[in-house]
């Protein structure tokens, strides 16, 4: 992926603090922070600016499993090598290990720029091994104030010379990519823990930006990437998969699965992964699913892995899901092998409409009186229950206001009804409908 602005990346082992820097320059508290070695596990990018150089910021995974063999670890980190202008090799103390020295070899082999950051609390006369370098490092402490702001002066220095060097001077009034004109289409993917979440995002962008492995919880903070598709913002979320309370083992997978349903709240429309290799739609996907039907948020649920299963199979997942949630739309794919994507973005899209709209008074009127012609609402005290009128309160999610008599009467049954009614009558597939009744005041009361 291409990017507008420079690139500039945050290297370094566990709980060094590139998490912290990262906030820090980005202005957001976007990657989480604690003390759980190797937490962070895939490239965070956020967009950032000293003065009016803009940049885009990426926090990495922990290289301290850099030295294995066929480590995905290492897969991503020389990724961050190859895209960045300017790479912040964080240090905390004042001594190299050994993988420090080949993260370093690495950056040369690419020729790119590096700045050492030693993230101590007291200053102090350093080891000769840092002056052999022959790369300029830097003692801060990344919790103090008055040493961020000095940094960042060091930082601009560096940031203006690759403006100079890489021509990006006639961006330095232009907006980020990601905030243009269009409206950005939050894009959450929710799903079971190893469903092919990660695999999907990879599909969408083109490119290795997460870390995909069969273990299960491989994904541990919720990953935003930002995608222009048929000129239309979208940005994706990827998220932790959701396991049952009695499953989560640590704190890891605690904080991760807290944080993936803050992004359901937090989203324009949800798609929920569900693993068709397994054959069955369980009780989590539906208790999943419910929450967010709670949140108010539109939903496609899709079929991934479709390539391990028949046709079959296919249908009867259907079924299932049909029979708990019948206006959500499926659609069946495999991320792995590109079948199907092209009709989720149409149907983003379709949802993302529907859920922005503006019905018409008169419009509502109509199905709601054809509603009460072709069903007569109940009666109650040898009255009938009458619904008078119909207006849309708000969209996003859709909400519909019903004024009548005795209206705190109406049983569930008919309501139910009505939804069924509207959601046929409107064509809202995905999105979530939503009536108030408001009871008409008696005059002679």
């Amino acid at each position: 992926m291409k990017y507008k602005y420079p690139i500039i990346t945050i290297l370094g082992d566990s709980n060094v603090g590139k998490s912290s820097l990262y906030n820090i320059l980005i202005k957001k508290n976007d990657a989480l922070v604690n003390k759980i070695p190797n937490f962070t596990m895939d490239r965070k990018y956020g967009n950032a600016k000293i003065k009016n150089y803009k940049f885009i910021c990426v926090d990495t995974v922990s290289y301290n499993k850099f030295e294995k063999k066929k480590s995905l670890i290492k897969e991503q980190i020389l990724l961050s090598i190859k895209e960045s202008n300017l790479i912040l090799l964080i240090i905390k103390g004042d001594k190299l290990n050994i993988t420090d020295y080949k993260i370093i070899n690495n950056i040369r082999k690419y020729n790119k720029k590096i700045i050492i950051l030693l993230n101590i609390k007291k200053k102090y006369f350093l080891d000769t091994e840092f002056y052999s370098l022959g790369i300029n490092f830097y003692q801060i402490n990344i919790m103090n104030k008055n040493d961020i702001l000095k940094f960042k002066k060091i930082l601009f220095f560096y940031i203006n010379k690759i403006y100079i060097k890489k021509n990006f001077l006639n961006k330095l009034n232009t907006k980020f990519l990601v905030k243009n004109k269009n409206k950005n289409i939050k894009l959450a993917i929710i799903g079971m823990p190893n469903v092919g979440k990660s695999t999907l995002i990879n599909k969408f962008v083109n490119e290795k930006r997460i870390i995909i492995d069969d273990i299960p919880g491989t994904t541990r903070e919720n990953i935003s990437i930002s995608l222009n598709h048929l000129n239309k913002n979208i940005t994706i979320i990827d998220t932790a998969g959701i396991k049952k309370k009695n499953k989560i083992i640590n704190q890891i997978e605690k904080i991760s699965i807290n944080e993936s349903y803050k992004t359901i709240k937090k989203s324009d429309i949800i798609l929920y992964i569900i693993n068709g290799e397994k054959k069955n739609f369980y009780n989590q996907d539906i208790k999943i699913i419910k929450y967010i039907i709670l949140q108010k948020k539109p939903i496609i649920i899709i079929i991934n892995k479709i390539d391990l299963i028949k046709f079959q199979d296919i249908i009867f997942i259907k079924k299932l899901i049909k029979k708990k949630f019948k206006y959500f739309p499926i659609i069946s794919i495999s991320a792995k092998f590109i079948v199907n994507l092209k009709n989720i973005f149409k149907l983003i899209y379709k949802i993302y409409n529907i859920s922005k709209k503006i019905y018409s008074t008169s419009k509502l009127m109509k199905i709601l009186n054809l509603a009460t012609k072709l069903v007569l609402p109940p009666m109650y005290n040898g009255r009938r229950i009458k619904l008078k009128y119909i207006h849309q309160l708000k969209n996003n999610f859709l909400v519909f206001k019903i004024h009548g008599n005795q209206l705190t009467k109406l049983n569930n049954n008919y309501k139910i009804y009505l939804l069924n009614f509207f959601y046929k009558k409107l064509k809202c597939i995905g999105s979530i409908i939503n009536f108030k009744f408001k009871e008409n005041k008696n005059p002679y009361k």
